[in-house]
């Protein structure tokens, strides 16, 4: 017997990745499924509904997504929410950490399906599927088959967006027991050493007058691509790699936000050092705690596509911001059955615009964006999403939620 689609899988099956207004029933409709589901299926998740009071007729329109409640980033690094048994999960992806603590997001089959979905429909709008074989060079860590770290797993995943001739990874895997130079990457206690001969080495293939026929695409952190592109201006070394080369990259600058540069600077360096144009520069926004892809678009937005919605929220409050006032980045989404994230709250800082009713953007697409504004100097409103966090795990407990029963 064929099971019946449900409102969530014709969502993430949508053809246009940007068709908000065509979608926007069907995404109202998987959101009360998928908040249901978890609440028939996670004991802490009915808690949290019922300690703030929260009826589903509220949830009657798009402008009442705000008021599901909202679950903060920070708690689901110290607690552990599920809606399946523990046999039902296909893979487990943890946060980077900056911050010495981390989160664990486990998915389900149907989740996995969705956004395997997702990435293929949204990577195809932009272009950045292609059949021509290149190289790739990772700004980051050598994945292994125990790899848990979401970074790693999406850097490997942007690996297979066009065929592979080889991998170059610019943090090696170390075997044994290493030696005091090398970088472990937690939780999984593996060792990393920087890899500056082979990285070099494919350098070398594109440089001015080598001419290799072969694209050349680099993957990884800006923060960290910054610094290579740095690295070979001050060489006086310039790439010329084929057109079809381009840069993957998200995840923002993480630990490296002092040395944060403006885009346009970005920009000018990829182009003049890297040999890589800005529109073959490809910048998506994404987190473990809420894997939708945002691409960023030339005027430098990321725009909303129909699998979420984006609301910028009051600080005090949690309400939803005006258009281009500041505040906490959080999102709406039915993408997961695995656990309940429905509606998560970042620390990141950000603010909401939209084209004028019947307009677009001028990159052409005609959905709200969102700017981000990182972290800095906004302590006390990081203080209030650690506190929105707190005051939820006082209100709920610390439930270990594994055996998917309510």
């Amino acid at each position: 017997m064929v099971r019946a689609m449900s409102a969530a899988d014709r969502l993430f099956s949508w053809r246009d990745p940007y068709d908000l207004q065509g979608s926007g029933d069907v995404f109202l409709q998987a959101v009360r499924e998928n908040l249901n589901w978890h609440r028939s299926r996670c004991g802490t998740y009915r808690r949290i509904l019922d300690d703030s009071g929260f009826l589903m007729d509220q949830l009657r329109r798009e402008e009442d997504l705000w008021r599901i409640p909202v679950i903060p980033t920070l708690y689901l690094k110290r607690h552990h929410l599920r809606s399946v048994p523990r046999e039902k999960v296909r893979r487990t992806a943890v946060s980077s950490g900056t911050g010495g603590v981390r989160s664990r997001v486990v998915y389900d089959f149907p989740s996995l399906l969705r956004g395997a979905s997702m990435v293929k429909t949204v990577l195809s709008h932009h272009g950045v599927w292609s059949p021509v074989p290149c190289r790739y060079l990772v700004m980051g860590y050598e994945p292994h088959l125990q790899v848990e770290t979401g970074t790693v797993q999406t850097a490997f995943g942007a690996t297979f967006t066009a065929p592979a001739v080889s991998r170059t990874y610019a943090m090696k895997r170390v075997q044994g027991d290493g030696e005091s130079g090398d970088l472990p990457l937690q939780p999984d206690g593996e060792r990393y050493r920087w890899n500056p001969e082979e990285v070099e080495r494919e350098l070398l293939r594109y440089r001015a007058g080598a001419a290799s026929p072969i694209p050349l695409r680099i993957v990884g952190f800006p923060s960290y691509i910054y610094f290579l592109a740095k690295e070979l201006e001050r060489r006086g070394v310039r790439l010329l790699p084929p057109a079809a080369s381009c840069i993957l990259m998200s995840g923002g600058w993480k630990t490296f936000w002092r040395e944060e540069i403006g885009r346009e600077e970005f920009l000018r360096l990829a182009e003049d050092v890297l040999g890589i144009g800005r529109q073959r520069i490809f910048e998506f926004y994404s987190s473990v705690e809420h894997n939708i892809l945002y691409r960023r678009c030339r005027e430098g937005h990321f725009h909303v596509p129909v699998y979420s919605r984006v609301i910028v929220r009051r600080p005090d409050t949690l309400e939803p911001a005006a258009d281009g006032e500041a505040g906490l980045l959080s999102f709406v989404t039915p993408m997961m059955t695995g656990m309940p994230l429905l509606s998560i709250m970042t620390d990141d800082l950000a603010v909401m615009g939209r084209p004028a009713p019947g307009d677009a953007c001028p990159c052409g697409c005609s959905t709200p964006w969102f700017d981000l504004l990182g972290r800095a100097g906004a302590r006390q409103i990081v203080t209030c999403a650690a506190g929105a966090a707190e005051r939820l795990r006082e209100a709920v407990g610390e439930i270990p939620e594994w055996r998917g029963q309510p």
